[in-house]
């Protein structure tokens, strides 16, 4: 194998000739692409104590629990951010399909659009057990829009299901409580108002709670737009190809000079 100062002494025009090409072709490339800005929404679970029934009057109960919620209560949020539901109001929001630019049918277009929020869009639980939102976009301020926006649409769906959970319960106390007055002549009067008196608290309580609402969510910092672009990042970008372009210069170099030995060989 040849000598490596050698090697780089003899080729020294082509490595530089070969570094220019790979730089002037990377920069051209990064200047082609849009820039991108990212904005990002930091929030947190909601305590569960919002949604338990026994702190409207017990006020005791408070404090069997945290003041928010635990980390893992996130990874239900999390799984929601993987679903095309959370996206498909947006898409229509924010017009986002003439945003894209996406031509086509009106379906096909639609579900681009949403493909296409979805892969600029980040959801995960960070080492301290926030729930953060990330939006990629070439406006900036839509960017901000978005990840604010998709953090409320996360809040609202997760609501909407409890309040569904709490619907349904409600529901069965108040169908409870209808037969245990159907069949009052068979159970003692003691029995029968202690009973209904269970029934009444727990509709009452359940009907509060349908009321109030209580979040999923606790936005901290909300998105703002960015004022410098988060992609393209030319600094990785021309460190990593000045890296892969040395690489493969230093490949294509030693070959070239196994050959050229082998071929002074078969002269000989």
């Amino acid at each position: 194998m040849p000598d490596l100062i050698q090697l780089l002494t003899r080729r020294s025009r082509s490595l530089l000739g070969w570094l220019l090409s790979v730089w002037v072709l990377t920069c051209l490339v990064l200047w082609l692409l849009p820039e991108k800005y990212k904005s990002e929404t930091t929030a947190v679970a909601s305590s569960v104590v919002a949604s338990d029934p026994s702190r409207l009057f017990g006020a005791q109960v408070q404090h069997l629990y945290s003041p928010l919620g635990s980390p893992d209560q996130l990874d239900l949020l999390v799984g929601s951010g993987r679903l095309d539901t959370l996206y498909r109001p947006l898409v229509r929001r924010f017009d986002l399909i003439k945003h894209y630019s996406i031509s086509g049918a009106a379906d096909r277009a639609f579900l681009k659009a949403v493909k296409k929020l979805k892969k600029s869009t980040e959801i995960f639980k960070s080492d301290y057990g926030e729930l953060k939102v990330r939006v990629w976009d070439t406006d900036a301020t839509l960017a901000a829009d978005l990840s604010n926006a998709i953090t409320a649409r996360l809040d609202s769906m997760h609501r909407e299901l409890m309040s569904r959970q709490n619907t349904q319960t409600l529901a069965a106390l108040e169908r409870g409580l209808k037969r245990l007055e159907l069949s009052k002549d068979s159970v003692s009067s003691g029995e029968l108002a202690r009973y209904r008196s269970l029934y009444r608290d727990l509709i009452e309580e359940y009907t509060l709670l349908l009321e109030q609402r209580p979040p999923a969510i606790q936005v901290l910092d909300i998105g703002v737009p960015a004022i410098v672009p988060d992609s393209p990042e030319w600094a990785t970008a021309l460190i990593a190809t000045t890296l892969l372009a040395l690489l493969g210069w230093l490949i294509f170099s030693l070959w070239s000079e196994r050959r050229t030995v082998y071929d002074i060989i078969l002269e000989k």
